[in-house]
């Protein structure tokens, strides 16, 4: 990561939330969080990025299409739209969301194709990451120790595909 561009004293640069995510979307994947320094402040943490197959093929996406409705999580740069913190626990969300808005690769296209709402989410407890219909999922205590960390600072989310699973990664990254 590079080091964090500052302006008069003040930081420009965001969050960075890195979610890497496995070919075989039947794994789970994991995210890391860096803050604008360039510093991992969370990481490793388990999230699912599957959407659920009954729902995709029951809106007509079989394959569960990443760039379609009801599909996978798409790759690419996301834009956080909001920042929800819900008091009573929400059906979906639980008590944390990061709504976001696709900014290239197939999450631009996916926004293109009219596929919206899109969230970093718990709401399944800590036991299970059940699918969802194409958001990324977390544990409820790693969420909200996200929206924690990251407050209403600027935040650019950044969806991989690995290749490996798991990843390998050079040492020290």
């Amino acid at each position: 990561m590079p080091a964090a561009r500052h302006y008069h004293g003040m930081k420009t640069e965001p969050y960075h939330i890195s979610v890497f995510v496995p070919v075989d979307r039947l794994l789970p994947g994991f995210m890391r969080v860096f803050d604008p320094d360039g510093v991992r402040v969370l990481y490793d943490l388990p999230c699912r990025t599957k959407a659920d197959g009954a729902d995709a093929a029951e809106h007509d996406n079989p394959h569960r299409d990443p760039t379609r409705p009801y599909g996978d999580t798409p790759t690419g740069l996301y834009r956080p739209t909001w920042i929800s913190r819900y008091i009573a626990r929400h059906r979906t969300f639980g008590h944390h969301a990061i709504l976001l808005e696709g900014q290239t690769g197939d999450a631009l296209k996916a926004a293109q194709n009219g596929r919206t709402g899109l969230a970093i989410h718990g709401g399944r407890g800590d036991d299970k990451l059940m699918a969802t219909y194409g958001c990324i999922r977390m544990f409820d205590r790693d969420i909200a120790m996200l929206a924690e960390e990251v407050g209403q600072a600027a935040v650019v989310v950044e969806v991989i595909e690995s290749g490996p699973w798991p990843p390998i990664f050079a040492k020290g990254e």
